[in-house]
């Protein structure tokens, strides 16, 4: 193509089976930062990039994985409808060439459509690695249709892929079609099914070579521990632990102490001397530096264990285990009325609950729907850890990792009492079937890691820059006037100090019934790390001692239990709504999370006490 020829405009779609690599060449090809995972349901709408080739440009649709156009599912209706009702130019379909045979029949569905068709055999390494071959040229021969070798995660054969997508999209669809069944079948489903499995038979006989079928794989050799019957959840569970010792225990500490010594004892005296020698009057400077630096500086300190955490977990999802941990999951959380399926939302949860939420639409059942929605906030999200962390160091220093770790598994048992008393109550029925594939263990690729850490690390700046922001600079405000508008110096007669009175008394049994913890968590509906900005623009000088002055041990855990499992932030109940699609459904999910958590701590810090009477007597 020479610089004056005309400028074309194609619509691409990625389609493609779970795990085949599609968004991860869908980010490759577009720059997005659209979150790559390696487990199912990753992808649950289309999402849009665009890309130049030469002088044409391709706006590239990346639809969710599927195994067939067949509406079984969710993702399969939206895919479906998108092929078959928006008719994009072209198609370009994701194999994953280390398991070509399965992965075909997707392709005997979409050529059917009509519409041009490139196929990008995926995963090509893992292929070599193994010793095995496919034959390209002679593929294309075979089916009519552009076939080309790729590696996405490696960036590999993109260029190649471009070219051929930009050929077949200016062609009409000229391939050869799959032998039809002849009529009178009695069948006429089964057969189709059959002719379509037969010429699939038939292409991978002439085009695979495989080395030796006895010889186990790596991920096959991995799987023999980590799936095991009796070993597939203690390995889990180490996992588990050794991510929270890593992020929880020394190594995260280091950097938070880093962190806070630079806000506390570095930046905010500068910044304090500063506004005075600029002649900033006081209580600007009390805004500025006790508000503001205070506050949103006491959530920042512990962006190093967000870091930390997401840094793991992406290296366990994209390695190929988190597949295994629904697998393995699978079993167990039928006994709740749930499949294997809905670890995949739950498991999100630990990061974000809006995500989570919006990630229950892989679930085919209503049923299992709502049911999920109404646990997934029980499992804590990342905006808690700062809360988590102030008041684990203050009181159990030196128990970190244990403590945390104790902290979200109460959130998972009280999640999965809860899953039973619904599934016995107001949501019965069978869960939904859970079938899923195992893709190969794969080694985490750096820029597959930063694109997932820098989204959830970008969600967190976010949050500080604005909703925890806004909540200091609201909350300074409210400790600086009286009920008549007049500024004060004493935060006991300020307004927002008779708000939290008027509500503290029904925190009493909890042991925390005073009105500045009772206002934190008022500011923590809006955002859960505005837990501590208030904390810290509330309690003058060092927040960590002034915690040890105003809580015991037992009111500590007290008000950890009800952090942990009270109704989350404004952001997740409006997914929620959004999800549910029902006012009422929304209602007994924020109710039910703020009776829980206010019956499990009151439960905890009454039971506590009595225990700790008996014991002193």
């Amino acid at each position: 193509m020479n610089d004056h020829e005309t400028a074309n405009h194609y619509r691409m779609a990625l389609a493609g089976n779970p795990n085949c690599g599609k968004t991860t060449l869908f980010n490759a090809l577009t720059g997005s930062t659209a979150y790559v995972g390696n487990w199912p349901g990753v992808t649950v709408e289309k999402k849009s990039g665009k890309v130049r080739y030469r002088n044409d440009t391709m706006e590239i649709t990346d639809l969710p994985g599927i195994y067939s156009l067949v509406p079984y599912s969710p993702e399969e209706a939206i895919a479906g409808r998108f092929l078959k009702h928006e008719k994009p130019d072209l198609i370009i379909n994701i194999v994953d060439a280390s398991n070509i045979e399965r992965n075909l029949y997707l392709t005997t569905q979409l050529m059917e459509l009509q519409i041009p068709l490139v196929i990008a055999l995926n995963m090509m390494d893992v292929v070599e690695k193994r010793g095995d071959s496919i034959d390209c040229a002679l593929f294309s021969r075979l089916t009519g249709i552009a076939v080309v070798p790729i590696s996405a995660s490696k960036g590999e054969g993109l260029s190649e892929l471009l070219k051929a997508a930009d050929s077949a999209a200016k062609g009409p669809a000229a391939y050869h079609h799959i032998p039809k069944p002849g009529a009178g079948c009695a069948d006429p489903d089964t057969a189709l099914a059959d002719a379509r499995y037969r010429y699939i038979g038939k292409i991978s006989e002439k085009t695979v070579k495989k080395h030796s079928a006895s010889v186990k794989s790596a991920s096959e050799k991995i799987d023999s521990v980590a799936t095991n019957r009796f070993l597939a959840i203690p390995v889990f569970f180490l996992l588990i632990i050794l991510v929270f010792y890593i992020t929880f225990g020394s190594v995260g500490s280091f950097f938070v102490h880093g962190v806070d010594f630079f806000i506390t004892d570095f930046f905010s005296p500068r910044a304090g001397a500063a506004l005075a020698a600029l002649g900033a009057s006081p209580w600007v400077r009390s805004l500025i530096v006790d508000g503001i630096i205070a506050g949103v500086g006491a959530v920042l300190k512990f962006l190093p264990q967000i870091l930390l955490l997401f840094l793991l977990l992406s290296l366990l999802e994209d390695s190929g285990y988190m597949a295994r941990a629904a697998f393995i999951m699978d079993a167990p959380m039928r006994h709740i009325g749930l499949s294997g399926r809905a670890f995949v939302p739950l498991l999100m949860g630990f990061g974000c609950t809006v995500p989570a939420v919006m990630g229950t639409r892989i679930l085919e059942s209503e049923k299992d729907k709502r049911l999920t929605i109404l646990i997934t906030p029980f499992m804590s999200c990342s905006a808690k850890t700062p809360v988590y962390s102030l008041f684990i160091g203050a009181f159990f220093a030196g128990s970190r990792p244990l403590v945390m770790f104790l902290i979200y598994a109460f959130g998972i048992v009280i999640g999965l009492l809860s899953a039973l008393l619904f599934k016995n109550s107001i949501l019965k029925g069978k869960p939904a079937p859970f079938v899923m594939e195992l893709p190969d263990y794969r080694l985490p690729t750096i820029k597959t890691v930063w694109l997932h850490v820098r989204r959830r690390i970008g969600d967190f700046l976010q949050k500080a820059g604005t909703s925890v922001f806004i909540a200091t600079v609201a909350v300074w405000l409210l400790q600086s006037f009286t009920v008549r508008l007049q500024m004060t110096d004493d935060s006991s007669n300020s307004i927002i100090a008779a708000v939290g009175r008027a509500i503290a008394p029904v925190f009493t049994l909890c042991g925390f019934g005073t009105w500045k913890p009772t206002v934190a968590l008022l500011t923590g509906l809006v955002a859960k790390e505005s837990v501590i900005s208030t904390m810290s623009v509330l309690y003058s000088g060092n927040l960590t001692d002034a915690l040890r002055a105003n809580f015991t041990a037992l009111s500590a855990c007290s008000y950890l239990i009800f952090v942990l499992l009270y109704t989350p932030c404004i952001a997740a109940l409006s997914a929620v709504r959004r999800e549910m699609g029902s006012l009422k459904w929304t209602a007994v999910t924020a109710v039910y999370q703020l009776l829980a958590a206010w019956y499990f701590s009151a439960m905890f810090y009454q039971c506590a006490l009595f225990i700790q009477n008996l014991l002193c007597k």
